[in-house]
């Protein structure tokens, strides 16, 4: 210790390090704070021990100057010692004053007013804050980010409605999300909704819509989606072989759906072909086994 420091998240130079139980002090105060506010992450970045309370004192750059947890911290938050930070989750400042500026930092607090030296533009709802954003500044949060990108919300980019609208769908042409090779957000094609990440994109295909076994088993590497079972049966009719036989109708459409005609043929004779003799039966089965040996599917 005693000489200027990085944070281990940001690299920035720290003004104030925070302490941990363990011994760490790798930190600033902002990435300790949305390390456990935002993200929820009360690990220690060096050793990943769970910290239940944290100390944020001031470096000192002096030489011989090591930064000690204290042990007492609550009988000392009571006697006003060290200050708690509201809602940070077992934060506690050696200085009063940098504790009243990380919590407008991480309030939703207007940043616009505060680049500007204000910073009592505080709200009581995300909702307050973009109607202030939109009819004194004229900007813009992207509402995407706000769900998916971890940081404080006065750490998210403001838009014009023309920088909005490119930013959905081609990314920044400058600041951090710019600097991260962003590319605008990936959109559903069928309920239009965009998406933070590929990721996020890729779950809700999984989930909300569905993909055609049939093709999958076939190309596996393909990732082609339909909106929904009726959109999925019209697929099976059009591009596989399908069976409307009026006592399959109550079954799922993907048990209804073959690779190849043969699969079709064997499935009609096994489950419909009971008009057929025992001998018709055993010689259509024959045929349709005896069929091409190249197949698509089984």
């Amino acid at each position: 210790g005693g000489f200027a420091m990085e944070c281990l998240v940001c690299a920035e130079t720290v003004s104030h390090v925070s302490v941990l139980p363990c011994g760490h002090a790798d930190l600033c105060s902002l990435c300790t704070l949305r390390l456990r506010t935002v993200v929820n992450d009360k690990r220690c970045c060096a050793c990943q021990t769970e910290a239940a309370e944290v100390y944020v004192a001031r470096h000192r750059e002096q030489e011989g100057w090591s930064p000690t947890f204290p042990k007492d911290l609550r009988r000392r938050a009571k006697s006003g010692e060290v200050h708690p930070m509201k809602g940070s989750k077992g934060v506690y400042f050696e200085e009063e004053a940098h504790r009243d500026e990380m919590d407008v930092k991480c309030a939703l607090t207007c940043s616009v007013c505060y680049e500007k030296g204000n910073s009592n533009v505080k709200f009581n709802s995300m909702k307050a804050l973009k109607a202030h954003l939109r009819e004194m500044h004229g900007k813009f949060m992207c509402d995407v980010c706000l769900r998916g990108r971890q940081v404080f919300v006065t750490e998210q980019v403001l838009y014009t409605r023309s920088e909005l609208n490119r930013h959905y769908k081609r990314g920044d042409t400058k600041g951090p999300m710019a600097e991260a090779g962003f590319k605008g957000h990936p959109t559903c094609q069928f309920c239009k909704k965009h998406f933070y990440s590929d990721q996020e994109l890729y779950s809700h295909m999984q989930t909300k819509h569905l993909q055609c076994f049939l093709c999958k088993r076939a190309r596996p590497n393909e990732y082609v989606y339909y909106r929904d079972l009726l959109q999925l049966t019209d697929h099976f009719r059009e591009q596989h072989h399908f069976c409307d036989h009026a006592e399959c109708k109550p079954r799922h459409p993907e048990e209804r759906a073959f690779g190849t005609a043969e699969d079709l043929r064997v499935h009609e004779v096994r489950c419909h072909g009971k008009e057929l003799s025992k001998a018709e039966r055993k010689m259509a089965l024959r045929i349709s086994l005896e069929g091409p040996e190249t197949r698509e599917g089984g």
